[in-house]
């Protein structure tokens, strides 16, 4: 089948996900019976450990933490229970890895496509262009971090922790980027702007106005 061997040569690829396969294919207008062919092939190569996460990365962008219990990621998974709490002690725990991962793959696809560019204008622009490549990719979900956030019932707490690493690991990437600390900040909420905005209006229309800003060096 012709689905069959383009999952194959998108299977080649070590940075492709188990949820970038679903959202192709979401994108794609594919149903769940195309991706059931993803799923065996994921299901077969990764770890009990690795398939509760990226079964967990799954549910917790479809249908948010709170609405996601530990028995729909198990089953997702395909793991027995006993498996996942030799991993995960707690859901809490879970959302911890989750939101650990997220940073990772995150911070490697930012960095990826500024460190091509050779001037900071450049960079920076690159920097407000993957914003929009996400956007398209996962279907202008916002920033996981403060969706996650928003969940959470108290701003305390080792999930809150990491939510805080991340934005400040964030600011300060952008501190490194332009020398300017001012700029740097403007710079830093512009791009969390974006990221609202975007969820917000399901485009990327503030993005692109202020990358076409950033060409014209008014910001």
């Amino acid at each position: 089948m012709r689905w069959e061997k383009m999952a194959t040569n998108v299977l080649k690829c070590p940075q492709m996900t188990y949820l970038d396969q679903k959202l192709i294919y979401k994108k794609g207008k594919t149903d769940r019976l195309v991706c059931f062919y993803f799923y065996l092939c994921f299901m077969k190569n990764n770890s009990p450990k690795e398939r509760v996460l990226e079964a967990a990365t799954l549910l917790f962008h479809q249908y948010g933490y709170n609405s996601t219990g530990i028995n729909a990621v198990i089953e997702e998974a395909k793991v027995a229970k006993s498996s996942f709490y030799d991993h995960y002690k707690t859901k809490d725990d879970l959302a911890v890895a989750y939101l650990k991962a997220r940073h990772d793959y995150w911070f490697i696809g930012l960095t990826a496509g500024v460190e091509k560019m050779r001037t900071v204008k450049e960079r920076i622009i690159a920097a407000f262009t993957y914003i929009i490549e996400m956007n398209e990719k996962e279907g202008y979900r916002g920033c996981a971090f403060l969706n996650m956030l928003s969940e959470l019932p108290e701003h305390k707490g080792k999930i809150y922790d990491v939510i805080h690493q991340h934005k400040t690991e964030l600011q300060a990437y952008f501190k490194a980027l332009v020398t300017d600390e001012n700029r740097a900040f403007m710079l830093y909420m512009l791009f969390e702007a974006g990221l609202t905005e975007s969820q917000v209006y399901q485009n990327s229309a503030c993005v692109k106005k202020t990358i076409e800003l950033l060409k014209q060096d008014l910001i």
